[in-house]
């Protein structure tokens, strides 16, 4: 005998009452997953998430507050199957079924869909017990299946990974979970690859074809993982399948080529560009993963000095005039401008931005897309927009001597305008655009704020433990805070598992930012080197990225290795 035996029309009618109840779907959505769910013959609950409507984990919670049930997550799982005699192991893979323990003559089950009272009653008749149901995420599920026969790929569950349009059709709808269910092993792999590293933060996935092996690495907190090494037969099925998804031409491998996938996946809005390279052993693919939820974009949260965000603010309130933010690809650059624009947003106010690519949707902003192969450059962008009364201009990167020109036109005319520029200090980005050809008045009337970032991984609180500082770290750390008094000890990455052994978990920001005033304006004008503005900031008060990252490692925010890895060491 079951637990909570609900008819099954019942269960199902419940459900619905609840995802509408708590606003977790429209009517609209409601339809159309009974009719995929009716079509494809997959539980209503299973489309529901695999098409995005809603997330895994709230269909859990659902499930939970309507069968009056607990929710179970991975941890609470056996290391193994629990082995149930006249009980074939793949029936608990095809209903999403995992048997947890056996409590005072109870099975207990960890079920996908624990409305499922067919299931559950066969549990019952083959242990012979009753059972007792709990709610888990199907994900976690595939994951711990998947992980107990990883050397057989044949037994991968795909994933879903196509974008839903709530105006499409239902056939549509059908159509992803065709693909969802098909049993082609390279459709399952790159499924899974994609959202194993969503799951893990991961911001790029590389796809390495060698002369013997097929290397696939995960960049996590700015640093590359080696995740898998496949025979290198999957090189091109999978280089094939990732060009099919981003619409490329998958007979050409002779030049490199670029692509766009958008798609929901549990609930989740996921952006991947995809970059594919012709290299010596085969075609090499970058996958890059832009969450678009994920980031929270408030200037506040960000972790930037408080100097720096001081005077990012004291900028932002300008009517006109340029602020830069420069630092390396991945250093954060884009997420503060997205945050400083977010912070003045206003009803009363257009404001523009030209980018490459689009990283995140601002509502109340009017975004452009430059397309370089129909000559829709910075530059040609920047020219029709300046025609479109704008109050606020963000540029996605000054590159040329042509963008810049016209940054600057837009500054003098009355516009404030946001850009990134690649140089390794906020000083440098002068320097930059002085060699770019920018005539020094001009860039001294209009810049405003020039600033710099970096991106170093936190410690993990978990496992993070202290050390004694050495005679060098004591004398650097007295160049950068000689105002404070050294400690002891700082903070070292130890390695538990919850950061999967790497010690650290997250990333922060370091920042330094110069403020131009008419001191750094005559300091421009008369063309001086970088030490006279970066002494000038120092003047009023201004910290460099170097003060920034130790005073975070003495926090014990991050480690002394961390900041010694992403910015140089230099004497204040």
């Amino acid at each position: 005998m079951t637990d909570n035996a609900l008819a099954t029309g019942v269960v199902k009618e419940n459900l619905v009452e609840l995802l509408l109840k708590k606003r977790l779907m429209t009517a609209e959505a409601i339809e159309r997953v009974q009719s995929a769910a009716l079509t494809s013959k997959t539980p209503f609950s299973a489309v529901a998430t695999k098409l995005g409507f809603v997330t895994e984990h709230e269909m859990a919670v659902v499930f939970a507050e309507m069968l009056n049930i607990e929710v179970v997550r991975r941890a609470d799982f056996p290391e193994g199957i629990l082995t149930i005699k006249r009980l074939n192991p793949h029936f608990l893979r095809t209903k999403k079924v995992l048997p947890l323990r056996i409590d005072q003559q109870t099975l207990a089950l960890a079920m996908a869909d624990p409305s499922d009272d067919v299931a559950a009653a066969c549990f019952a008749f083959a242990s012979g017990l009753p059972v007792k149901r709990y709610a888990v995420l199907e994900s976690e599920l595939e994951d711990f299946f998947y992980k107990l026969d990883a050397a057989n790929t044949e037994i991968e569950e795909s994933v879903a990974l196509s974008a839903v349009d709530e105006t499409s059709i239902t056939q549509e709808d059908i159509t992803k979970l065709s693909d969802l269910a098909s049993d082609a092993p390279v459709i399952r792999l790159v499924n899974r690859l994609i959202m194993e590293a969503s799951d893990l933060g991961a911001s790029d996935i590389h796809f390495e074809p060698e002369s013997s092996a097929f290397s696939i690495r995960f960049r996590i907190d700015g640093l590359l993982q080696k995740v898998e090494t496949l025979s290198a037969r999957w090189a091109d099925p999978v280089a094939s399948r990732i060009k099919l998804m981003a619409k490329l031409d998958i007979a050409e491998r002779r030049v490199p080529q670029d692509g766009r996938i958008r798609f929901t996946s549990r609930g989740r809005s996921i952006d991947l560009r995809i970059a594919t390279f012709p290299s010596l052993q085969g075609e090499s693919i970058v996958i890059r993963l832009l969450g678009q939820q994920s980031v929270q974009l408030d200037l506040d949260t960000l972790d930037l000095s408080f100097y720096g965000l001081n005077a990012l603010k004291k900028a932002l309130k300008r009517p006109h005039g340029i602020i830069l933010i420069t630092g390396p690809t991945g250093s954060g650059k884009t997420t503060t401008l997205y945050a400083s624009l977010n912070a003045i947003l206003n009803p009363a106010l257009k404001i523009v931005t030209v980018e490459d690519p689009i990283e995140y949707v601002l509502e109340g902003v009017s975004q452009l897309q430059i397309k370089p192969e129909i000559d829709l450059t910075y530059a040609a962008a920047l020219r029709s927009i300046l025609r479109n009364d704008p109050d606020i201009i963000m540029i996605g990167e000054i590159r040329d001597r042509e963008t810049a020109d016209i940054a600057i036109r837009a500054a003098l005319t009355g516009h404030l305008v946001l850009s990134t520029l690649h140089t390794n200090t906020a000083a440098g980005a002068i320097t930059r655009l002085l060699d770019l050809g920018v005539e020094a008045f001009l860039l001294a009337s209009t810049i405003e704020l020039t600033a710099a970032q970096r991106l170093v991984r936190k410690l993990c609180p978990f496992c993070k433990s202290p050390r004694a500082i050495s005679e060098t770290e004591a004398e650097f750390i007295t160049a950068a805070v000689n105002r404070l008094a050294i400690p002891d000890t700082v903070y070292t990455a130890t390695g538990c598992c919850h950061c999967k052994g790497r010690g650290y978990s997250g990333r922060t920001s370091i920042f330094e930012a110069i403020e131009i005033d008419e001191m750094e304006r005559d300091i421009i004008r008369s063309k001086q080197d970088e030490s006279a503005l970066i002494k000038a900031s120092r003047q009023r008060g201004g910290t460099s990225l170097w003060q920034h990252g130790i005073e975070k490692a003495l926090a014990g925010e991050t480690s002394l290795e961390e900041v010694l890895r992403v910015v140089e060491w230099r004497k204040v």
